[in-house]
């Protein structure tokens, strides 16, 4: 039989897997893309939902940070079907990203990824913390 808590983890799975040197594109990780976005833009507050593969606001809507979605939905599916769950037992999945202005020469993010299921439940992720490179 399924259980919740065995998907207690896979917020923080996610977050790690999409911030992880794996999700690499042209030039940068996810992070660096996201600061170099953000800064240029002078936003704080990202969202980005998997499901839908969309990023808020708008203008930082660049397939580099749309490129690794689809991995990340496999990587929710995976799970499910390893749990025992029916692969659309996940409707919501969402990493909120909060970009440092204070610490800006540092690049600093901060994310925290919540799911919710078909019952409403939702998981939320821990809070982490990401540095970024510059991208050249």
């Amino acid at each position: 039989m399924a259980k919740r808590r065995n998907l207690n983890g896979l917020p923080n799975i996610l977050t790690q897997s999409y911030f992880s040197a794996m999700c690499y594109y042209d030039k940068g990780f996810m992070a660096d893309w996201i600061i170099l976005m953000a800064n240029s833009k002078g936003i704080r507050d990202v969202e980005i939902d998997i499901f839908r593969e969309e990023v808020k606001p708008i203008e930082l809507q660049v397939l580099p940070m749309l490129y690794y979605l689809p991995k990340m939905r496999e990587i929710i599916i995976k799970t499910l079907e390893s749990t025992g769950f029916e692969k659309d037992f996940i409707t919501e999945a969402v990493f909120d990203i909060y970009v440092s202005q204070k610490y800006r020469a540092l690049r600093l993010l901060t994310c925290q990824c919540t799911i919710q299921d078909k019952e409403g439940h939702r998981y939320i992720g821990k809070i982490y913390t990401e540095d970024a490179y510059e991208i050249k």
